[in-house]
């Protein structure tokens, strides 16, 4: 309900409700903030924080147990803002009540400074940075949004939801058809099942069109293929110029029995292997590393990335 003039005009007459005001226009703060910004007594300011919000002048917001105030919704006409702007930026004390407010911003962010200096070192002990895996790699799938995406060696289809949250339409190719009616039950049961598209086949015989994606990823599929070259060649020919392969595999390692417990056809791959590939598919590698497996039993994982050249860049010669 709109204030009235009466409250409105009230709220007004007094000089510290002003530079409460002022004080909030710059940034919301808490009570114990705007004691020590305006230098009154906590009983003052609250005082004057009451028919400022009587008049709709300020707001609260909670945070768990702390309450910050803000600007309220009287600010939102236009003319009544820009008479109040301009009364308020002639305040006498205007200039020291910001120079005030932004101390006081600092000091947050020195609060925040001094804690990650203190914790440098131990905070991933304490906490799992991202927020732990599946907000982070849902995070980064973001980075596709609106991207037309081929993952191939599917399975459940884990990435494959998570990618289709943002993406325009995501192919997931498997040759298991029970992994395929899990993933698309899956889909369905996000609401996605539009964005996605479950199709059976090999990864050295996906059936797709050329040039038909935006970004292919082979993530832990590879090591399953029984021809990997051919299967790095399949993808490159999904992918449309200036496309991307994110292809993360097993390096090689001697743990045998990897192929009877989950069926791997190969135990990893040379880094060097996986670049030549690639580079055979007619594409240079963007980035190639090996990074640490999640457990101590498992290899390390070789992550190679690369760019399908565009035309113009085909037909440059190299020096």
């Amino acid at each position: 309900m709109p204030a009235s003039p009466l409250h409105l005009f009230k709220a007004l007459a007094d000089d510290t409700r002003l530079r409460v005001l002022r004080c909030l226009g710059i940034a919301e703060l808490s009570v114990a903030e705007l004691v020590a910004v305006l230098a009154l007594p906590q009983s003052t300011v609250s005082r004057h924080l009451k028919p400022l919000r009587e008049a709709a002048l300020v707001e609260t917001r909670r945070d768990g147990t702390s309450v910050y105030y803000r600007r309220g919704k009287a600010f939102s006409d236009p003319a009544l803002k820009a008479i109040l702007d301009a009364r308020l930026s002639d305040l006498p004390s205007a200039a020291a009540d910001r120079s005030a407010v932004r101390r006081m911003l600092d000091q947050r962010k020195t609060a925040s400074r001094d804690y990650f200096d203190r914790m440098a070192g131990k905070y991933g002990s304490l906490i799992h940075p991202g927020g732990g895996f599946e907000p982070l790699a849902t995070a980064l799938c973001a980075g596709f949004a609106g991207r037309d995406i081929a993952d191939l060696g599917a399975g459940e289809g884990y990435l494959t939801l998570q990618l289709a949250r943002y993406a325009r339409h995501v192919h997931a190719v498997d040759h298991s058809p029970k992994m395929l009616r899990h993933l698309e039950s899956a889909a369905a049961a996000a609401g996605l099942q539009k964005v996605v598209t479950a199709l059976q086949g090999d990864l050295e015989h996906v059936p797709l069109p050329d040039r038909c994606v935006d970004a292919v990823f082979l993530s832990q599929a590879l090591h399953h293929a029984a021809e990997p070259g051919a299967a790095v060649q399949e993808a490159v020919r999904l992918l449309r110029p200036g496309g991307l392969l994110v292809l993360l595999d097993l390096a090689r390692h001697e743990q045998e029995w990897v192929r009877e417990r989950f069926a791997d056809q190969w135990l990893g791959f040379e880094p060097d292997q996986l670049s030549a590939w690639v580079r055979q598919a007619g594409c240079d590698v963007l980035r190639s590393e090996t990074l640490s497996g999640s457990t101590p039993e498992l290899p390390v994982l070789v992550l190679v990335a690369l760019r399908k050249p565009t035309q113009t860049e085909k037909g440059k010669t190299k020096p």
